[in-house]
């Protein structure tokens, strides 16, 4: 029997995604690939040229060139993904009942996705200064070289967290989303975590907060950590703290109030 495709994961990169697949592939009958991106496309056959998403989809899925040349002739994003975990050698090696799709990027067009596939949306978020500092240190500059960084940092950050937001406001209003704080993970596990498998109609079990699955690197330690959240007030000098409070400040509710 074919799993089914029960629900999507997104939100701005680093800003949790990763750790809630994690969390989602600790249950014995979910599993998922690393990323996809299909529902960014008009339909499943312009995914064969939608780079970098389609480049990702041999390491993150396992499959080969012919599985995706397969799976993007589907007529219909349903039987793209029908065809996706038939190949997946991912999927195929757990046997699982439920399938989700964790593609950060579709919040930048959230309710355009869930038209094209109902499905239930997870949405995480984190606190800008937090998003800043993940940025920050994936670029390998050093810490002397923080003002200019964050000066070729910020404009492009700010049109990109516009086009994020939208799709935020979208799911703050929705009854097929719920927004989950990378913050409230960290400092309520128990019942965040609870509330994000309760929307996904899968039983919790304490156990999983546990990872001890995890497949990627992105996700530090083998359980939820406080310094997820909370690394950027040591980390940042505090003036570059103060310049992302006041110049993304339009982003009132990504804010955390620590």
């Amino acid at each position: 029997m074919q799993p089914e495709l029960s629900f999507l994961i997104c939100g701005l990169e680093h800003s949790g995604t990763t750790m809630a697949s994690d969390l989602f592939r600790e249950h014995p009958e979910v599993e998922s690939g690393f990323e996809c991106g299909v529902l960014l496309c008009k339909n499943p056959q312009e995914f064969l040229g939608f780079t970098p998403f389609r480049n990702h989809m041999a390491v993150g899925w396992g499959i080969e060139e012919s599985d995706l040349t397969y799976a993007c002739e589907a007529p219909s994003y349903e039987l793209f993904y029908q065809r996706l975990f038939e190949r997946s050698k991912i999927v195929q090696a757990k046997h699982p009942k439920f399938v989700f799709d964790k593609t950060p990027r579709y919040v930048t067009q959230l309710k355009t996705v869930q038209l094209r596939l109902d499905l239930p949306a997870i949405v995480l978020i984190k606190d800008p200064r937090s998003l800043a500092l993940s940025d920050f240190k994936r670029s390998g500059k050093k810490l002397e070289e923080i003002d200019l960084w964050y000066e070729n940092w910020k404009i492009p950050k700010l049109l990109y967290m516009r086009s994020a937001y939208e799709g935020y406001k979208y799911a703050w209003n929705s009854d097929r989303c719920i927004v989950i704080r990378l913050e409230d993970v960290c400092f309520n596990a128990k019942a965040t975590v609870a509330s994000m498998f309760d929307f996904a109609n899968l039983d919790f079990n304490c156990e999983y907060l546990d990872l001890r699955n995890k497949r990627f690197g992105n996700t530090s330690g083998s359980s939820i950590s406080v310094n997820s959240c909370m690394q950027f007030m040591s980390a940042l000098p505090e003036h570059i703290q103060s310049r992302i409070t006041e110049d993304f400040s339009e982003f009132d509710r990504w804010f955390y109030d620590f």
